[in-house]
């Protein structure tokens, strides 16, 4: 003789059946808390920045770097602001040439 018993149920309900603690709130207490630690570890990983930082040495010593490091030249210069008074200057000149200009004889 067999005897088949289905329950169909919710676990909230099983725990509750069986007297179980509720522990809903405290695993979405350790989730937050586990989301702002990964959050906060990730903040500064840079794999890029990481590789950098450790072989920063070696990359100096590099040959390759040597190369690229003398041939970038810093170059400072200022605006030039005498720029607007030529434009000045052409306009004036080319009012002058059309005044000068001789009218043709009649």
């Amino acid at each position: 003789m067999q005897i088949k018993v289905e329950i169909d149920v919710k676990p909230e309900e099983l725990r509750r059946f069986l007297g179980l603690p509720d522990v809903a709130g405290l695993q979405e207490d350790l989730m937050a808390f586990l989301k702002d630690k990964v959050g906060q570890a990730s903040d500064g990983l840079s794999p890029a920045a990481d590789f950098v930082r450790d072989n920063f040495e070696n990359l100096k010593s590099s040959a390759a770097v040597q190369r690229l490091l003398s041939s970038v030249k810093v170059r400072v210069s200022e605006p030039e602001p005498a720029a607007p008074k030529k434009r000045k200057a052409k306009v004036a000149a080319s009012k002058a040439s059309k005044t000068t200009k001789k009218k043709p004889a009649a």
